[in-house]
């Protein structure tokens, strides 16, 4: 897991490495609308059963992602989704429905 701001002028570039399962894509992408980044451009990669997954993301303003603590929070759940950890998103799509 890797949030960096130098590989890109215009954009922050979030990797992702795990093991590949099914949902796995939608999972992390979820996530990262749930924290509100806006996803430029994705670079999907699998070997076998890894994943390497690169994103292309700003802030809802355009801007990189600067803020430590945003950063953190973001890895984070990030990590959470990897692990089989991240709280289902099922719930927010049926609300958003009714």
């Amino acid at each position: 897991m890797h949030v960096g701001n130098t590989f890109s002028n215009r954009f922050s570039v979030i990797e992702v490495e795990g093991l590949d399962r099914p949902g796995l894509l939608s999972e992390i992408t979820g996530t990262l609308s749930d924290l509100s980044l806006d996803i430029a451009s994705a670079h999907i990669t699998t070997f076998g059963e890894k994943v390497v997954d690169t994103f292309y993301v700003t802030d809802l303003t355009g801007q990189k992602i600067e803020s430590p603590t945003r950063i953190a929070t973001i890895k984070s759940r990030l990590v959470a989704v990897l692990e089989g950890a991240a709280p289902v998103r099922h719930a927010r799509v049926k609300a958003a429905a009714e």
